[in-house]
């Protein structure tokens, strides 16, 4: 009987361990916290996803409020950008159609330095 017991126990126990370790993975990358503004010739650019595209880890995006204001979310609860370079991709659909010029959106030629600590990156864009 106590055989029996401690089978169970080391059983439970492996598969305990096995879905951690799914459920972990690797650690995020250093992050810096990231917010602005986005203007569109000079007014506030509502309910556009603002997203930093970095090079060797996932992206971190974020959408616009009312003011055009926004905040990056890496995943789920983690606030931020992984540090370095990034391309930016401002987006908003409507209608299923892309609303922000080509050069902000689908052929961004935009970029970003996130740091670490805090980071304001405002972007002022301009209809063409």
């Amino acid at each position: 009987m106590q055989h029996l017991r401690l089978f169970g126990s080391v059983v439970l126990c492996l598969g305990l361990a096995v879905s951690l370790s799914a459920c972990g993975g690797s650690a995020a990358p250093a992050l810096g916290k990231v917010k602005g503004k986005v203007t569109m010739d000079g007014a506030p650019l509502a309910d556009a996803n603002v997203t930093f595209m970095p090079e060797e880890v996932r992206a971190s995006s974020g959408t616009t409020d009312s003011e055009g204001n926004y905040e990056l979310i890496y995943i789920r609860d983690e606030m931020g950008a992984a540090i370095g370079t990034h391309k930016v991709v401002i987006s908003k659909l409507v209608d299923e159609k892309e609303t922000i010029p080509p050069n902000y959106s689908d052929e961004t030629e935009l970029t970003a330095d996130v740091k670490s600590g805090e980071n304001e990156i405002n972007f002022d864009l301009k209809e063409n």
